[in-house]
């Protein structure tokens, strides 16, 4: 008989699967926008063709031998009031994957969340590698256009 201790552990497996092939997936799709992440120094500003004034600008921010870390902001994409959004996504070359470590400069995401209590959620990591996935989507589908490399 299982116990809930089996279903809780096999439930976290199955989501540790769903994550990282969300972050394979971010890792094609960022380096389909962005090919000179592993690039010091690089930056790019995106705008989309359909929405004037609203697009993205990825900025590396540290190359390291086998990663990088850029930082995307996502410029009025969403109604006026809605702020600016900055993310930090981390891109392992080796491995091919891209993950978020960081959400508005505020909220760094720990590895595992295994905190019971706090201000974030359990599926927090993948809700914000969600975001990262749709963002990435949305540049794709409507054809970004390049102003500056």
């Amino acid at each position: 008989m299982k116990t809930l201790t089996d279903i809780e552990s096999r439930r976290q497996q199955l989501d540790l699967v769903r994550l990282h092939t969300e972050c394979e997936r971010n890792y094609r799709r960022l380096y389909q926008l962005f090919p000179d992440s592993e690039l010091a120094d690089a930056n790019s500003t995106l705008h989309y063709r359909d929405k004037a004034g609203a697009g993205m600008v990825l900025e590396v921010l540290d190359v390291a031998k086998y990663t990088s870390t850029v930082q995307i902001v996502a410029d009025r994409a969403g109604p006026m009031w809605l702020p600016e959004i900055i993310i930090k996504v981390r891109i392992y070359r080796d491995a091919q994957m891209a993950e978020v470590i960081e959400w508005c400069s505020d909220r760094t995401i720990p590895w595992a969340l295994v905190e019971k209590t706090g201000m974030q959620a359990r599926d927090e990591k993948w809700q914000w590698n969600m975001f990262l996935s749709e963002l990435l989507c949305y540049g794709l589908r409507h054809g970004m256009t390049e102003v500056e490399a």
